[in-house]
């Protein structure tokens, strides 16, 4: 979460050889710190394990005005859909200036480098020294902190290892995946945080008790390298700086409205997921819900602004592009002018509210259903409520075509345009912004938290369910 970090001053112990092993999911583009260690601003004296405002990965050892150490990749770190397992093996003891500090992302190393400052032999840095240490938090003359996940976060004090040790190829998938009990000698300073204890997430689970304190606000999430959940995706973003909190939230910074797309999207199966509308602004184009089918127009409506942000208002050559609900407007309304047009649908919300959505792309006319605060809404021009779960009464059915359809929102500030106000989602998660949802219902799978009942049959957008389901 913003302003959320881990932080420790250890004992001083071994400078010149150790690793850092942690799974990494970014929610923002630009710099992301990810483990820094600060001697005071005066200075600005520091070690730095970061992604950098171009997003490469940077490891680098800064002294008064100058680095001792850089090393930085040419590959850029963009993707924000999937989990990045992260290995630096540092041992300036190593007669090979090359060998003093290797990267590995996903088991393989690093070894096209946009900087390569190796530094001196035996050299020691920063980490290790006592000093503060900082999990998600930058250095102390440009305070920013992570936006994302972390999984399985281990230091190693005394050994450079390679990320066998951590991670392996899964034999049946071919995809990188976590150890999750490696056999590790972590050494005096060493430690390793599972974050599973949501009271204690800087617990030490090594056994050296090392453990970090928790400053802010920071949340557990059940959003791992094994069963990915959708989020909103900063890549396909009006103000790539307004998503936030993890990738579940955008926020309207102006009185028109625009929008930000998914990182997942579904072509097959049964979804559910709930969005809660913190502004009070009633205009039509302001906050609204959408989907979006792959490839087409309407899917890049987020690149607008106002009205032609909006992805239901798309009216293409090709039949259904988007759907979009309208809630806070007086008579709210579902959109989809690429064939069904504007029919009136629902009760109006009001500031904060939490709008339900289930989609039905089991089949070649699909469906959508919206509620409000546990109540499914009436078929248009019917007093018969929606039944998802059985198929009935839906707010729109639409031919899906032969492709992917993902989620879209857009946010506005309040009535009196005088302050920004959030769209936040619910992929099941179990949390709008840091608030936990009060139910936690999840779906027939067993997976996500959700506050109100999942209709049977529908779905968390994960990648579990998907594999399951999609």
């Amino acid at each position: 979460m913003a302003d959320s970090y881990l932080s420790k001053t250890p004992s001083a112990s071994n400078r010149r050889t150790l690793t850092f092993s942690v799974w990494v999911k970014r929610s923002q583009l630009g710099s992301n710190p990810i483990y820094t260690a600060n001697t005071n601003i005066s200075t600005d004296s520091n070690g730095h394990f970061a992604f950098d405002g171009d997003d490469t990965l940077h490891f680098r050892s800064w002294t008064g005005s100058s680095y001792q150490m850089l090393i930085a990749t040419n590959r850029k770190f963009k993707d924000l859909t999937s989990w990045y397992h992260i290995v630096v093996a540092m041992d300036t003891t190593q007669a090979t200036d090359t060998n003093r500090v290797k990267i590995y992302v996903n088991g393989v190393q690093e070894t096209s480098l946009k900087y390569s400052t190796y530094p001196a032999q035996d050299y020691e840095g920063y980490w290790n020294s006592n000093i503060l240490h900082n999990v998600g938090r930058g250095n102390d003359a440009v305070i920013n902190f992570f936006d994302g996940h972390f999984a399985h976060f281990h230091f190693v004090d005394g050994s450079a290892l390679a990320p066998t040790v951590f991670g392996e190829t899964d034999s049946t998938t071919g995809e990188w995946k976590p150890k999750l009990t490696p056999s590790v000698t972590y050494g005096t300073n060493g430690f390793f945080l599972k974050f599973e204890n949501s009271g204690a997430l800087g617990t030490d689970s090594s056994g050296n008790t090392n453990t970090y304190a928790v400053s802010g606000n920071l949340k557990q999430s059940i959003n791992t390298p094994n069963n990915v959940f959708c989020t909103l995706d900063a890549n396909q973003a009006y103000t790539v700086a307004n998503v936030d909190f993890a990738g579940t939230a955008y926020l309207g910074t102006n009185g028109t409205a625009n929008g930000c797309a998914s990182t997942q999207m579904v072509k097959n199966g049964k979804w559910y997921f709930e969005v809660k509308v913190e502004t009070d602004r009633t205009d039509s184009d302001g906050a609204t819900i959408s989907i979006a089918k792959n490839g087409t127009h309407a899917q890049r409506r987020w690149m607008y602004s106002g009205s032609t942000a909006i992805v239901g208002k798309e009216t293409g050559s090709n039949g259904c592009e988007g759907i979009t609900y309208q809630p806070m407007t007086s008579t709210p309304n579902i959109i989809d002018d690429g064939g069904g047009g504007t029919v009136n649908y629902g009760v109006q919300a009001s500031a904060n509210d939490i709008i339900m959505c289930a989609v039905d792309l089991s089949a070649a006319t699909s469906k959508i259903w919206f509620g409000k605060n546990g109540t499914w809404f009436n078929a248009p021009s019917t007093s018969s409520a929606g039944d998802p779960a059985n198929g009935n009464y839906p707010g729109l059915s639409f031919a899906k075509g032969d492709d992917f359809w993902g989620i879209n929102i857009t946010a506005i500030t309040n009535q009196a345009n005088n302050a920004n106000k959030y769209m936040f989602c619910n992929f099941g998660e179990g949390r709008f912004g840091t608030t936990a949802v009060a139910s936690a219902n999840a779906d027939g799978n067993s997976v996500g938290a959700f506050e109100y009942a999942v209709p049977s049959g529908f779905y968390a957008i994960c990648t579990k369910n998907i594999k399951d389901y999609g």
